[in-house]
């Protein structure tokens, strides 16, 4: 039964299903020009299609009707689209994503074998992605979680930052393994775990550490470290059309800096397929 009440539907669920995995982009109502730049380059439905992966837009709720418009435009034209009724600050991130891959979840009659939440800044070689998953198959029901990996992690309780927790909220010093929010692999299983647990335990206001590293350890979840998959300062042209970088962080210039990635993976697979002789 879902917990988060379900807002409109925003979506077709031609769009947002794939047998193999639908990637959740988490995105946020003024970042239409992000999501378009996916649309045109690594999530562009042609090739989506063909690797049996589908791509979902996640956003919160509008702050007002002048952002919320386009935003219905988008859905009407696109059909990607995931709103959820959480709004959209960085304390209520966790709750905005649980709510969101809820929504995927029960988005599709069959649903796919794994879910992979991203963020918008993030490049993602899907053809990469693709081979990852396809080899992660004979374990899709089992209680992983593949990502970048982070342990051994001190909890802040300096109480003027923003990554501060109080000891009532955590109370140990140390958080659990948990997992780069920029973009990580779960399964519908863990997903119905992270979810059932939610309702027993106390928020922490990071997505990351909250939903991948508390919820996680409660429900038993093996953190699997595929850390060398991702590329964070140093984002290299070779890394991303080897196929070694499947996610690679742009930050601030990603709508820019994607189309310039996504060209050079696609140039060099066309010169690799036809020195292939395919």
């Amino acid at each position: 039964v879902p917990q988060f009440i379900k807002g409109a539907q925003r979506f077709r669920s031609s769009r947002v299903c794939a047998t193999l995995a639908t990637i959740l982009v988490n995105s946020a109502p003024a970042n239409a020009h992000r999501r378009q730049a996916i649309r045109e380059t690594w999530g562009h439905i042609a090739i989506t299609r063909k690797l049996d992966i589908a791509v979902a837009f996640g956003i919160g709720e509008a702050s007002d009707e002048i952002l919320q418009r386009p935003v219905d435009w988008e859905a009407e034209t696109f059909g990607d689209i995931f709103q959820s009724l959480v709004t959209e600050e960085y304390r209520t991130l966790p709750l905005k994503v649980l709510s969101l891959l809820e929504k995927v979840k029960y988005a599709c009659d069959i649903p796919p074998f794994f879910i992979v939440k991203v963020d918008d800044d993030v490049f993602v070689n899907t053809y990469a992605l693709k081979d990852l998953l396809k080899s992660l198959e004979a374990e899709a029901y089992e209680m992983k979680i593949w990502c970048l990996v982070w342990d051994g992690m001190p909890v802040m309780r300096n109480n003027h930052s923003k990554w501060s927790v109080s000891r009532e909220r955590y109370p140990h010093d140390f958080y659990p393994k948990y997992c780069s929010g920029s973009a990580y692999v779960l399964n519908q299983r863990v997903l119905r775990g992270l979810l059932k647990q939610h309702s027993r335990e106390n928020l922490i206001p990071f997505e990351d550490v909250y939903i991948t590293g508390v919820l996680a350890e409660k429900v038993g979840v093996e953190h699997v470290q595929i850390g060398t998959r991702y590329a964070f300062e140093s984002v290299s042209e070779e890394g991303i059309a080897s196929g070694q970088t499947i996610f690679a962080h742009l930050g601030p210039e990603a709508d820019e800096r994607v189309e310039h990635f996504w060209n050079f993976l696609s140039w060099k697979r066309k010169e690799n397929l036809s020195f292939d002789g395919l």
